[in-house]
């Protein structure tokens, strides 16, 4: 037996033979969990199984250095990601280091776009809602590195760092690099 059911405007939905379930500022996860405890526990030998019809489109403001900045219409299951590909990515004097995701003026989630181009973690864990604000921070500490490195460049520093972080982001020292100088 499958049915659907709509999340009401006050982010609870009504099931027959159990109620009224608030699931309002919950991920999927979370909202998933409690439909099926309440499910189970109201109907002795019934298993929920819980997804996703339709999500609601989210209005955002993509501000600061992203290339193209302004207000965009995204899917609700959208991340800052989505967020900076939709306004053409970071200009030239925007930091890929540091990109903010604010919500009713707090900083909810930061951005570190080298954590996933250069080392490959993706950590990005909140939706965008309507209403948040994208902040791209302007470019601040920037080196360049060249030799015997195997990914001379110029790279976005932050406080902290030192020369074997560089070197990292150059993906090490080349196989000609004389290590003792």
């Amino acid at each position: 037996y499958i049915d659907t059911f709509v999340i009401n405007a006050d982010g609870a939905i009504n099931l027959p033979s159990i109620g009224k379930i608030i699931i309002a500022g919950l991920n999927l996860i979370d909202a998933s969990s409690i439909i099926k405890i309440k499910v189970n526990a109201a109907l002795f030998g019934t298993e929920a199984y819980i997804n996703l019809d339709k999500i609601r489109d989210v209005n955002i403001l993509v501000t600061g250095d992203a290339l193209n900045p302004g207000i965009y219409t995204l899917t609700g299951n959208s991340n800052l990601l989505h967020a900076i590909s939709a306004a053409g990515g970071i200009s030239e004097v925007g930091s890929l280091r540091k990109i903010n995701l604010i919500r009713d003026n707090i900083l909810i989630e930061s951005l570190d776009i080298y954590d996933l181009l250069i080392e490959g973690k993706y950590n990005l864990k909140k939706r965008l809602r309507s209403g948040d604000v994208i902040f791209v921070e302007p470019r601040k500490n920037v080196v360049t590195i060249n030799g015997a490195v195997n990914r001379p460049a110029k790279y976005e520093v932050i406080s902290g760092q030192n020369l074997f972080s560089i070197i990292g982001y150059a993906n090490g020292l080349n196989r000609t690099a004389d290590r003792e100088n």
